[in-house]
């Protein structure tokens, strides 16, 4: 077989032959970094997407040898990892956060005022933002790689390690409850 062949070989494939040819995984890399890329600019950011999707590959190419040949695409896996990987980074962004508004409730009131000023002017952002804002992470992730990323419900649950069933109802009750946010409120009828 030649280099050809494995072009459009299956990711397990890539990954398998990768464990003694390390330069192969340069296909699962082709193949899937700028989907993988879109996940995290949606979920973290663009200033933080290239380095987290950067970070997915390579915790992907070291744990090849541990993937699981038996599934032929690879996505939800690298999913899963780069999922993962924002997770972490939000929690890091949180604390830092957290830091800081200790560090500020010392100030003079003054201060504070300002910061609650500038916190009002972001918070006229748009409806969705503001929704998507107020999900958990998890509750985040599952409507980006349903609605954005285009995963079915079973890569999802591959993705991040939830059985179908629960990838389904919870899918089922966001989309309720942002249907419900962002509808526009119920007008009065006046006779």
């Amino acid at each position: 077989m030649g280099n050809q062949d494995h072009a459009e070989a299956p990711d397990a494939v890539s990954i398998a032959r990768s464990v003694d040819e390390p330069a192969v995984f340069a296909e699962l890399f082709e193949r899937h970094f700028s989907l993988v890329y879109r996940f995290l600019t949606l979920r973290a950011g663009e200033q933080s997407a290239s380095d987290l999707a950067a970070e997915t590959f390579v915790i992907a190419f070291r744990r090849r040898a541990d993937y699981d040949v038996t599934r032929s695409n690879a996505r939800p896996w690298l999913l899963g990892i780069a999922a993962n990987l924002a997770r972490e980074q939000h929690r890091s962004e949180r604390r830092r956060q957290e830091t800081v508004l200790r560090l500020t409730r010392e100030r003079p009131a003054d201060s504070e005022e300002d910061a609650l000023k500038r916190d009002d002017a972001g918070a006229s952002s748009e409806k969705l933002r503001a929704a998507l804002a107020e999900l958990v992470p998890e509750e985040r992730d599952l409507l980006l790689l349903f609605a954005c990323v285009g995963l079915s419900y079973g890569e999802i649950a591959e993705a991040l390690s939830l059985p179908l069933g629960t990838v389904r109802s919870r899918i089922h009750r966001l989309r309720h409850k942002l249907r419900g946010r962002l509808s526009p409120p119920a007008q009065e009828v006046r006779a």
